[in-house]
């Protein structure tokens, strides 16, 4: 080249030298300062509690890019990048003169070898603003940039936008990202060989990608002058401990490739991205660094998902495809397992529909919720007689579900056999002792179920006369999440609280999706639910906790089961330990099939579940919080479910909550003298010509449930005829009016008629032939109570006006209620 030619060369190289000089200056004093993560779109990287992964999206622009501050970030990655990419970066303001005006000589004056000279405040100005940097004016503009950078970032942040904003071969951007494809691990979890095999790649990522044969290579070459720099700048305390760690750098990596992303736990994922779109209310993807730690366990989750798909597997020939399952700590709330459907691939079963999120009937799995309000309402204790019989509700008749009835029977059983009718009648004593008391005496408001249910946050819950009272018998719809929580309120002593499936979101303040707490039954009263449930038998040969038969203690399971109307789901839900399971068998487009059957279809699937899970505690309770409960312990008959009785040949115990439960003494089993020659019933004491014997002498009310029960009875031998009846009895019980009732107005409406029907029924005690009916001391009529079965009731035609009704038995016992008739014109 011509000297004259040189010289404009090197005067145009010192002018554009001195122009950037003075530009920098303005940029440095004037430039805002630039925005350098949330200008673009990030991925969404799921993990489970322990940190790994189970999905990593793509960012609108179809490239893996997570958001990683520098305190996340590997220390030898930082140091190891510093030393590959910018010696000087501690000792320049973000350009590096000498650097630039050597790389200019050797490039453009000399024509060697090209030298790009850039700082790492230079690359993040590329990257950031997408510069073209094998041109002078491209150059040019990176160093405008740089010093708009340096002007108001620190070089701490600006190492970080570089770590961020790297290449790091194929569409993967990011150390944050780069790792975890990679390595399958944080960006501070990186060892030293792995930190060293990224650190060279952003300086030529095509060529040095990491999920290639021939990037390794590459890396391993551009490795060797690294390494010499970080000897180089190492002291000789620190050589031998470097040269340790740099001979790992010859062992072979797994690599992995983002053709190979796992993604784990999709029901969970999915939901986790919908609660985190609801709650954040993301703006089309650009939440600047969105990192989401759930609160699932990966291996149990996978653990559980292979025991169900077994489990439909064996069963496929019983029309089995499809089931769901959910797991909760009910200590801390925290979702640990969520399977949606048994293969959420498979769109023969609509996989990808979330099973625990989807609303269906649950049978009878909400009934407990019942028993609770009742217990807390003073209707029930857990041995309280209940009647399992025909009835009609307003146009509804409940029946079982195998149609029969069994009379009566305890409020305990009727919860662990799952009888219709009781719940029914306790829903309706509810929606009752509601109207008629408006608060209880501690001030608290009577729940009707229904209310119960809408201050549990059960979603889409239509008008309460829609459902009428086959709402507890699955006539209204829940999600499997909801049924939990219920179950969980239980377990937490009434205290109702929503699931938690994060534990943090990066980017954005501390999650707290507990909301607010309610109390939606007393303490007592879900323990007491509690307690009842965990006597539920399992009605198969399944051992839970197989892996813990060493122990003589295991968890309790308190558990229950559902199926809904026309065999569309079987369910069965669980508490043990500090776990609430659920299980869920059907399809998801509403096909039934008859061996849907909560017990016997989801029941032995759940219990297989739990042997999973293997809960550590014993029981959901505290046992100090227990003992400060308002429970006592009491003696009872079983067969009346009364205080205890000394004649009773059936005793046991019974929990109840002194001044609430509906605790009370009977006379049912009586001690009396049989004739020995006839068998009946002798009005003297002589040893010699009788023997004593127990009776059961259950009043006619009870006698009539048997009946229509079918349940055959011994009744109490008749007097001899030679008796005074009215001298010879003194246990027994007067009798108790049930219609009508005292207190309530009955109404003549309409005006062709004087009269209104008024139907006279009574329960009577055992001891008792007949009933006489009395109306301000006038004679209606009489009810033979010998005849099986009894003697319809009598019908009183009542004009208005006021009346005594009186009932006596033959032994002279007698009742009396007050009734007014009006005339309604």
């Amino acid at each position: 080249m011509p000297f004259n030619q040189r010289l404009a060369l090197r005067f145009k190289v010192f002018a554009v030298i001195a122009l950037a000089l003075l530009t920098g200056a303005l940029v440095y004093l004037f430039l805002p300062k630039p925005d350098l993560a949330n200008y673009q779109s990030y991925s969404t990287a799921i993990f489970d509690r322990h940190d790994r992964l189970l999905r990593i999206s793509l960012a609108q622009d179809d490239r893996y890019r997570l958001y990683t501050p520098i305190e996340d970030v590997a220390a030898d990655l930082q140091r190891a990048t510093i030393l590959y990419e910018d010696q000087n970066y501690y000792e320049h303001s973000g350009v590096d003169y000498l650097a630039l005006m050597r790389a200019f000589w050797q490039t453009y004056v000399l024509q060697e070898r090209r030298i790009g000279a850039s700082t790492i405040v230079m690359q993040v100005a590329r990257l950031r603003w997408n510069i073209p940097s094998n041109t002078v004016n491209g150059k040019i503009q990176q160093i405008f940039r740089a010093l708009q950078l340096a002007r108001h970032y620190s070089k701490q942040e600006l190492l970080e936008a570089y770590l961020n904003l790297a290449p790091y071969g194929g569409n993967i951007e990011g150390i944050g990202a780069a790792s975890l494809i990679y390595f399958d691990k944080p960006a501070s979890a990186l060892s030293f060989a792995e930190a060293l095999t990224l650190a060279v790649v952003p300086q030529n990522p095509n060529m040095r990608n990491p999920s290639k044969a021939s990037g390794i290579a590459a890396i391993a070459l551009a490795k060797e002058r690294l390494i010499e720099r970080w000897l180089a700048s190492s002291n000789a305390a620190q050589i031998n401990e470097n040269q340790q760690l740099l001979n790992s750098t010859n062992l072979p990596l797994v690599v992995r490739s983002s053709k190979n992303l796992p993604y784990h736990a999709p029901h969970f994922v999915e939901y986790l991205l919908a609660q985190q779109t609801q709650t954040f209310a993301l703006n089309n993807g650009l939440t600047g660094r969105q990192q989401i730690k759930g609160t699932i366990d990966l291996n149990l989750q996978n653990r559980m998902e292979a025991v169900l798909q077994s489990y439909i597997s064996q069963n496929h020939s019983r029309g089995f495809n499809n089931a769901s399952a959910l797991l909760l700590n009910t200590k801390t709330m925290h979702i640990e397992a969520m399977i949606g459907s048994a293969d959420f691939n498979n769109l023969n079963i609509q996989g990808q529909v979330n099973g625990t999120t989807a609303k269906r009937s649950p049978g009878s799995a909400l009934k407990p919720f019942v028993y609770g309000l009742a217990i807390d309402a003073g209707l029930i204790h857990p041995m309280t007689m209940l009647k399992d019989l025909p009835k009609r509700y307003a146009g509804f008749a409940p029946e079982n579900f195998g149609k029969g009835f069994v009379g009566p029977i305890s409020a305990q059983d009727a919860l662990i056999k799952s009888r219709n009718v009781p719940a029914v009648e306790l829903q309706s004593q509810l929606l009752d002792k509601q109207r008629s008391f408006a608060q209880k005496q501690n001030g608290e408001q009577v729940l009707t179920f229904y209310e119960f249910l809408q201050q549990a946050g059960i979603s889409q819950l239509r008008e309460p006369d829609f459902y009428g009272l086959a709402l507890a018998l699955g006539g209204g719809e829940v999600t499997m999440l909801e049924l939990l929580e219920l179950y969980a309120t239980i377990a937490n002593l009434g205290v109702h609280k929503k699931a938690v499936s994060t534990y943090w979101v990066s980017g954005s303040k501390s999650i707290d999706e507990t909301k607010k707490e309610q109390k939606l039954l007393s303490p007592e009263a879900a323990y007491l639910v509690f307690d009842m449930l965990s006597k539920n038998p399992r009605s198969h040969s399944l051992n839970p906790f197989s892996a813990r038969n060493g122990l003589v203690d295991k968890p309790k399971v308190a558990w229950k089961t559902g199926t809904s109307w026309a065999f569309r789901d079987a369910w069965a839900v669980a508490l043990s330990g500090d776990y609430a399971l659920a299980v869920w068998i059907g399809n998801f487009d509403g096909q039934g099939n008859n061996a849907f059957i909560g017990r016997t279809a989801a029941g032995p699937l759940l219990f297989k579940l739990l042997d999973v899970v293997s809960p550590e505690s014993l029981t959901p309770f505290d046992s100090g919080r227990i003992e400060q409960l308002n429970l006592r312990s009491v003696d009872i008959c079983k067969t009346t479910g009364d205080l205890d009785e000394s004649e009773c040949p059936d005793k046991g115990k019974t929990l109840f909550i002194p001044g609430v439960s509906p605790i009370k003494s009977t006379n049912i089993y009586r001690k009396i003298w049989v004739d020995n020659v006839t068998g009946l019933r002798r009005c003297d004491k002589s040893a010699a010509l009788a023997t004593q014997k127990v009776f059961a002498f259950w009043p006619t009310e009870f006698q009539s449930l048997f009946a229509q029960a079918g349940v055959h009875i011994e009744k109490p031998p008749r007097f001899m005829s030679d008796c005074d009846l009215i001298d010879s009895v003194g246990q027994g019980e007067k009798p108790t009016i049930r219609s009508p009732l005292a207190g309530v107005k009955y109404v003549v409406e309409d005006s062709l008629q004087s009269t209104v029907s008024i139907q006279l029924e009574a329960s009577a005690d055992a001891e008792a032939s007949y009933l006489y009916w009395f109306t301000n001391g006038q004679f209606i009529g009489s009810t033979d109570l010998t005849k099986t079965p009894i003697e319809a009731p009598i019908i009183w035609q009542a004009k208005p006006g006021q009346y005594r009704v009186q009932v006596s038995d033959d032994a002279g016992r007698s009742a009396i209620v007050l009734v007014q008739v009006e005339a309604v014109n």
